[in-house]
């Protein structure tokens, strides 16, 4: 069984979800709610602005999550229902098992994106909106980057999992850890260091969360950096340069490969031997 087949199979379970037509529809609204209702009252301005700033926050709330949900659950319903030893029994490799799996969920997951993007896209060329098609490619980008983090780490929830609720309840403490508390655990820490290490703790925890290393990327890369503060102007300035993106880059591959490196090594010592 190649690679192929094995994303065809799990790109068509998962389209016959439930679950994922309901996800598409809420965000799709979701984004048109925004583009509609951010753009009001704004002209001639293309950057970091109002609207960019809510949709930014939108896929930063709701992607980690669809990504974490339809992962985890499904792979770990595979597990649980035994249709993953099956398939491991069969003359393929785990590396090809867990890529073309992945390939499934990320089609699946860019369905779901470009529905809301292209509803958002829509609105915006009915309203005449004044954010231009290259601020949208950017963040539809970043959209589908969020998306790549957390598809590999749903895969490693759900493999690690030995239920779907036990799947869900990591996915969701995942999510809220990352997305909900990750920002006050930091400014708490930082309470607690020199004052000469806070840029320092910053800068770390930029890498450290997904979340993070997608806002930070977005707000450079549409110049907004004034919304860091002079406190923070440093960071912007090494985060700004050739330095900074190569680091960006790097975390980006990290997140993605080491997901990958223990969800393999976790099937061959102990699902290949269930």
């Amino acid at each position: 069984m190649s690679i192929y087949k094995i994303a065809k199979q799990q790109l068509t379970l998962i389209m016959r979800s439930k679950w994922l037509g309901s996800f598409g529809m809420l965000f799709a609204l979701l984004a048109v709610f925004v583009t509609y209702f951010g753009n009001s009252g704004q002209s001639g301005y293309t950057g970091f602005s109002r609207m960019t700033a809510s949709l930014l926050n939108l896929n930063l709330l709701l992607i980690p999550l669809i990504a974490l949900l339809i992962g985890s659950l499904f792979i770990a319903g595979e597990k649980e229902d035994r249709g993953l030893i099956l398939l491991l029994t069969y003359p393929v490799s785990v590396k090809s098992v867990l890529v073309g799996k992945y390939i499934g969920l990320f089609l699946s997951l860019w369905s779901v994106i470009t529905f809301g993007y292209g509803a958002a896209a829509i609105v915006m060329f009915i309203g005449n909106a004044d954010t231009s098609i290259s601020v949208m490619f950017l963040f539809y980008f970043l959209s589908l980057l969020l998306a790549v983090f957390y598809l590999a780490l749903s895969m490693m929830i759900g493999l690690w999992s030995r239920t779907r609720f036990q799947a869900l309840g990591m996915s969701l403490i995942v999510w809220a850890i990352s997305v909900l508390f990750y920002e006050f655990i930091v400014m708490g820490l930082s309470i607690f260091v020199a004052k000469e290490w806070i840029l320092t703790i910053m800068s770390i925890s930029i890498f450290l969360n997904p979340v993070e290393l997608i806002r930070v990327w977005a707000i450079l890369s549409l110049d907004g950096a004034s919304v860091f503060g002079p406190n923070l102007y440093d960071l912007t300035v090494w985060a700004n340069n050739w330095i900074g993106q190569c680091l960006f880059v790097i975390a980006s591959l990290l997140w993605v490969t080491l997901p990958f490196y223990f969800s393999h090594l976790f099937v061959k010592r102990r699902i290949g031997n269930e």
